[in-house]
């Protein structure tokens, strides 16, 4: 491995430990604003305060946990698991390589059809259809955000 490869592995590597930070954020949150001490519900509403610009948080649109909503809706729990998934695969194989345009126009497909599905056919919201969407959204942006790191930096070499 060269010297380049291991500057993306090591970048690849924190971003998969601030995903999986932002992810024990968003599943603990409702635990700790629900525990007995005040501190621990005070860092549990610092969460949800600062993960407030990030989604709308709405409570009939998020998973609960403890009877309380997490601090970021269902699509978007989902947006962020599909994406911590994508690079923990890239960095347990301690590598990334393309994947063909094909995948990526099948991922963009299968998001444009279940929103036409959940705004045009079933005229309500369908939480399942949103965290499907949600998860295959955070594969393909994740994905695309690895691959613009990784060869971003050998399209600048050929130059």
């Amino acid at each position: 491995m060269n010297k380049n490869e291991n500057r993306n592995m090591r970048l690849l590597r924190l971003l998969f430990a601030l995903l999986l930070v932002w992810l024990t954020l968003i599943w603990a949150a409702p635990l700790l604003v629900s525990a007995p001490s005040a501190i621990l519900q005070y860092m549990g509403s610092a969460v949800y305060f600062f993960m407030d610009p990030v989604c709308h948080q709405l409570p009939q649109r998020s998973l609960h946990i403890a009877g309380l909503p997490m601090p970021v809706c269902g699509r978007c729990f989902f947006i962020y698991l599909g994406g911590t998934i994508t690079v923990g695969i890239a960095v347990l194989r301690n590598k990334i390589s393309a994947w063909p345009r094909g995948i990526y126009a099948i991922l963009f497909s299968l998001i444009v059809i279940a929103f036409v599905i959940n705004k045009v056919f079933l005229q309500t919201e369908y939480a399942y259809l949103r965290y499907a969407a949600g998860f295959l959204l955070g594969i393909l942006l994740f994905r695309l955000l690895m691959e613009t790191l990784v060869f971003k930096e050998i399209s600048n070499k050929k130059e």
